[in-house]
């Protein structure tokens, strides 16, 4: 199970698994001037709860003003959204911590009330009910004229008899190959690398959040 490493930023993002990590660690990059954000991976959404209980009781927990926590929605957002919440719940009664509780996504909790603000990013975005990372970085490149060569040879592979459970992963590693050295790169650095275009339309609800840590 993940634990947090020792605080050193007063501003945090929590990101669920490695390749929404090394994401974040990029979009801070794009979209922050002063470098106060730290990312940490707290692993698989069940890890979340002991987690943050496990974050609340290091040293400089009370240093820290801003907690920001991402994960997919999968296959209910709402669901996504509860589960998140449940986990801050299960840390403050645990900790006696007091960790604000946001409502909903992408919308930081009231600063007046407490000394410390939190928000939820839930992937792909707001008002989308289901999806993942990879949904999000595949809606940055959906008129790339090459997303029809993937999506053909996906259907073809299908009619092959291959099973794709996971058709999102396998839509973004082929459209990740057909691009000029980025086959095989994971997500992160395919940001890096601009291959998600930072400033697109779809990214600008996740930028306002961390521009306003």
């Amino acid at each position: 199970m993940p634990r947090p490493e020792p605080i050193e930023k007063e501003k945090l993002i929590l990101a669920e698994g490695k390749d929404a990590y090394h994401f974040f660690c990029h979009a801070c990059n794009f979209y922050r001037q002063v470098k106060n954000v730290q990312v940490m991976n707290f692993g698989g959404n069940d890890e979340l709860p002991n987690f943050l209980s496990d974050l609340t009781n290091m040293d400089k927990f009370d240093e820290v003003n801003t907690i920001v926590i991402s994960r997919d929605a999968e296959t209910n957002a709402d669901a996504a959204i509860m589960s998140i919440q449940d986990a801050i719940k299960h840390a403050n009664n645990k900790n006696s911590a007091n960790i604000p509780i946001p409502q909903e996504s992408f919308k930081y909790t009231n600063t007046q009330k407490f000394s410390m603000k939190v928000a939820f990013m839930i992937f792909p975005g707001p008002k989308l009910k289901k999806g993942t990372l990879e949904h999000l970085c595949l809606s940055t490149v959906q008129n790339d004229p090459i997303m029809k060569c993937v999506d053909d040879y996906l259907e073809c592979a299908k009619g092959k008899g291959e099973q794709l459970p996971r058709i999102h992963k396998n839509r973004l590693h082929c459209f990740l190959a057909g691009k000029s050295d980025s086959a095989g790169k994971p997500i992160g650095l395919a940001f890096k690398a601009k291959v998600w275009p930072p400033d697109h339309l779809v990214l600008k609800p996740f930028k306002k959040i961390i521009q306003e840590m």
